[in-house]
């Protein structure tokens, strides 16, 4: 990390000893529309294919002009992407950028009923040793129009919405059967999807800010809210192992981080500590587990449902969250959730195996799922009932959850809904009690230690 916060070599392959440096003007929050013709992609790309392992690619604003704009990248083993203080880069609004097969238009629509017809903006695909950092942003301007239509990204995922469709939409950071991966400081705004997913071994963020929406409205007087900005989660560690997300602020219109198991995996061995959540879905694991999560740590977190979401449904105001279903469900072993604290979430404990409708042979097993000095508060004056889910399959696949200090304020006592869990009490109070069909409560309430007091949890977040 001390080489990282002073910043890795400037690679001297580039324009200047100081970096690649930028030849536009950022105009409230995105670009001129000539400028819109003239992408950066060529110059960065060269830049990171030329340099040398353990150098960095570093983009630098020069006065008044402080922004690139790119199609996709690919990064580099042993390589850095560095944008700099009061520097943007821009990914570009023309989804024909994005195709993955020329001439072939499947990015930027539903009409395929298909999530992978888009190449993402940062590609991070066999490589080794990367980073993407610095104080700049980089930004993927989901809630602008695309180039050629009047509709947004976030559009197209909404219009996939109502009929249930699948829809292609780019990335933002992309990393996948890589190794050593670091995203430190960056701030990520406005991805067209998902902002990071990562298949990695050995990664580490730090100090990130993942903020969707960050500006109230767009360059054409769109008013822009989280739950217009659909399917952007903030970062989904999917067959990752061995990673730490720390210190970091999410505030999105999706899951701020799900973690998941599927095609790409096995998911284990992360640490998620000290981090801010505002807007979202919640801390996430699923919905696909059906190659086993294990050995999560969750520590030092808040979650503020207080910040306004733009019309999001009570289903989507999430604090801790396992959701799977028999069509991609499998085993979700030793979980601990401590020092957690949530504000104004209609469901602030949510583990369920019935996430979805489908049907298959893939059974959810939740085991070893540990809650410590955890606390759900509820704002002066705010009416708001809160739910406690705590479910498991059936009698051959109960869910065993343990519940140490765990509070859940509000101006009436939670909602519990339980089924087929084995749910272990102590030794803090918990303040609700489950019962439903093959649902045992065992343990002892043998301390009476006062709930978590959230003192300095929730802070101001740099949400518009």
């Amino acid at each position: 990390m001390d080489h990282l916060a002073s910043g890795a070599p400037v690679c001297v392959t580039v324009t200047m000893l100081d970096g690649l440096v930028a030849a536009k003007t950022a105009v409230n929050g995105t670009l001129a529309p000539a400028d819109e013709n003239q992408p950066d992609t060529t110059r960065i790309q060269e830049a990171l294919k030329a340099c040398p392992a353990g150098q960095s690619v570093k983009l630098t604003r020069d006065g008044a002009k402080d922004a690139f704009m790119s199609g996709p990248l690919k990064m580099i083993s042993g390589v850095t992407l560095w944008v700099d203080a009061n520097t943007t880069l821009f990914a570009s609004r023309n989804p024909r950028d994005y195709d993955k097969d020329a001439g072939s238009p499947t990015c930027g629509t539903d009409k395929f009923d298909d999530s992978n017809g888009c190449l993402p903006f940062i590609n991070v695909e066999k490589v080794s040793d990367i980073g993407v950092v610095g104080d700049g942003v980089i930004d993927g301007r989901g809630g602008e129009p695309m180039i050629g239509s009047t509709m947004t990204w976030w559009d197209v995922a909404q219009h996939a919405k109502g009929p249930n469709l699948k829809h292609s939409n780019p990335r933002l950071i992309d990393v996948k059967k890589s190794r050593n991966l670091t995203l430190y400081k960056i701030s990520l705004f406005n991805s067209p999807k998902f902002h990071v997913g990562i298949n990695a071994d050995r990664f580490m963020v730090w100090g990130v800010k993942v903020i969707t929406p960050s500006r109230k409205t767009n360059s054409v007087g769109r008013p822009l809210t989280p739950h217009y900005a659909r399917n952007t989660d903030g970062i989904d560690p999917t067959g990752a192992s061995n990673g730490f997300i720390g210190y970091s602020i999410i505030s999105v219109g999706d899951d701020q981080i799900a973690i998941k198991a599927g095609s790409q995996g096995p998911t284990t061995n992360l640490v998620i500590a000290h981090n801010h959540f505002g807007t979202g879905h919640g801390m996430s694991i699923g919905s696909e587990t059906n190659a086993g999560v294990s050995r999560i740590n969750v520590f030092d977190l808040s979650i503020d449902g207080s910040i306004d979401t733009g019309g999001a449904p009570k289903v989507d105001l999430n604090g801790i969250r396992i959701k799977s279903d028999p069509s991609r469900g499998g085993l979700v072993n030793t979980i601990m959730y401590t020092d957690v604290c949530m504000r104004d979430l209609p469901n602030p404990i949510i583990i369920t195996p019935h996430y979805s409708k489908e049907e298959g042979a893939e059974i959810p097993e939740f085991k070893n799922i540990m809650l410590n000095n955890v606390r759900s508060i509820t704002s002066p004056g705010k009416q708001q009932e809160s739910v406690v889910t705590l479910m498991g399959y059936n009698p051959e696949n109960l869910s065993a959850i343990s519940l140490n200090n765990v509070v859940v304020d509000g101006p009436k006592p939670p909602q519990v809904h339980a089924a087929f869990a084995k749910v272990t009490l102590g030794p803090g109070p918990v303040n609700f009690t489950a019962s439903g069909d093959h649902v045992t409560v065992e343990g002892k309430i043998a301390s009476q230690a006062p709930p978590n007091p959230c003192t300095g949890k929730f802070i101001k977040l740099p949400v518009p």
